[in-house]
């Protein structure tokens, strides 16, 4: 496949920069699609998953009409059945969009696809390369606690996905939240520079 029609994925495990090297991404030029966002949009009131997911879990709906994320994560880390229901909602509307997204593109230059559960979902053949953001469990466990406030959901997000270190292994290439953001910057920019060019919007 010729090089301007690569097709990236980007993944890790939660809190370990995936955000940050989207940024980046996108301070570049490149054409961005994110799961994350795609299912924050799913979930909002008005959003294609937000009836259904009401229905499922009625106790997650706020006075205000939107949905408390937290108490759905916690019960997708508690009840397997209603995890099976989630994904089952959530990941054909996720790989419809990114299939989209990807013709949209096609021919005019590489696209790049932030898939959380790039590897558990079985999506590895949608791509031509995997890069894995990656950093130490502890800091990992540290911005989980920052970020949830909760240690009981911050190890059942860690349970939910296969551990860091298999991520690693199946990644084309391995990038490190923990340097500072100028110094990952400047790595993207010399690996894409000596191979890829921008081209396009993200959408």
């Amino acid at each position: 496949m010729p090089e301007k029609d690569l097709r990236i994925g980007i993944t890790g495990g939660p809190a370990t920069g995936k955000t940050t090297l989207l940024a980046i991404l996108r301070e570049l030029g490149y054409p961005v699609f994110s799961a994350d966002e795609k299912i924050r949009a799913y979930l909002a009131p008005g959003g294609q998953a937000y009836e259904a997911v009401r229905s499922l879990c009625p106790e997650a709906l706020r006075e205000d009409g939107t949905l408390d994320r937290r108490l759905l994560l916690r019960r997708l880390l508690q009840d397997p059945v209603f995890r099976s229901r989630m994904e089952g909602l959530l990941h054909p509307l996720v790989r419809r969009d990114l299939m989209t997204f990807m013709e949209k593109h096609r021919g005019s230059g590489p696209v790049f696809a932030e898939i959380p559960l790039l590897f558990e979902a079985g999506w590895e053949d949608l791509f031509d390369e995997i890069w894995v953001v990656t950093c130490s469990e502890e800091i990992q466990r540290r911005r989980l606690r920052e970020r949830l406030r909760d240690e009981e959901l911050v190890r059942g997000l860690l349970r939910l996905q296969l551990p860091l270190a298999e991520k690693e292994r199946r990644a084309h290439r391995v990038f490190s939240s923990e340097v500072p953001v100028e110094e990952l910057r400047a790595r993207v920019q010399r690996l894409l520079s000596r191979s890829l060019r921008p081209s396009g919007e993200s959408p």
